[in-house]
């Protein structure tokens, strides 16, 4: 009974794990930009112990992200962005680390360092982008940045300020750290692509969908049921085999 046990407590340990990546990704359905989670990579192992019985079991494997472009949000604002297709920005953390992000709500600090949403600096071809005083904004779709500085004489042409370092990596190269922020598994951030556009004035909602999010948790409760259920089953199988062998005698 022992292995019907074990398998039921593994299978247990990766739906609960599974419940925590849906549970995440339902708590971000509304964060700009999001990549979902997915969970559905799985390994295994031998264990093999003198004296007991060799055993296989199952093992979570690296958790993947689904890459999937999103909808886009109008919203109209000039600094409001969204990579259109495939690729993303490199923004800067706090801690100095450069990471990818497709979140592309950017604002000007009062230090006048452009961030998005999350107030991690956006970096541009030579470091963080420095936007002075103006008047008027713009973002060109290779993400170059240009201003009409304060003063400047009506009808004068935008002086840009910095680009967008835009860059592609493949999906199944691509890790979310616990802080939210992709990175590429080498730890190396790409050279920039040209090739990667952006769409001024939309926004990239994140690519949860919450309907099948909710059908995979009901899903993962009761399969989780099912176990406990087994569980039970077994200790019961127990209880009785015990009560026939003391029966015999």
């Amino acid at each position: 009974m022992d292995r019907m046990t074990q398998v039921a407590l593994n299978s247990m340990r990766l739906l609960a794990d599974n419940q925590r990546i849906i549970a995440s990704n339902l708590a971000n359905q509304n964060t700009i930009g999001y990549r979902r989670d997915v969970g559905n990579t799985l390994t295994s192992f031998y264990l093999k112990h003198d004296g007991l019985e060799d055993r296989v079991f199952a093992g979570r494997g690296k958790t993947s992200v689904d890459t999937m472009a999103a909808t886009l949000i109008p919203t109209d604002r000039p600094l409001d962005t969204a990579v259109d297709g495939e690729g993303y920005i490199v923004a800067r953390t706090a801690n100095g680390e450069e990471v990818l992000t497709r979140r592309g709500d950017f604002t000007v600090g009062q230090d006048r360092i452009l961030r998005n949403g999350e107030n991690i600096e956006v970096m541009g071809d030579g470091g963080p982008i420095t936007v002075p005083p103006y008047e008027r904004i713009e973002v060109a779709r290779d993400g170059t940045i240009s201003i009409a500085p304060v003063g400047a004489a009506i009808g004068a042409a935008a002086v840009p300020v910095g680009r967008v370092r835009l860059v592609t990596a493949p999906s199944a190269e691509l890790r979310k750290g616990l802080d939210g922020f992709l990175r590429p598994e080498t730890g190396r951030i790409p050279d920039p692509d040209p090739n990667v556009a952006l769409s001024s004035g939309f926004l990239e909602a994140s690519n949860v969908n919450s309907i099948e999010s909710m059908i995979e948790m009901i899903e993962t409760s009761r399969a989780y049921e099912m176990k406990v259920k087994l569980i039970s089953t077994a200790k019961d199988l127990d209880a009785d085999t015990a009560r026939l062998m003391r029966t015999d005698r």
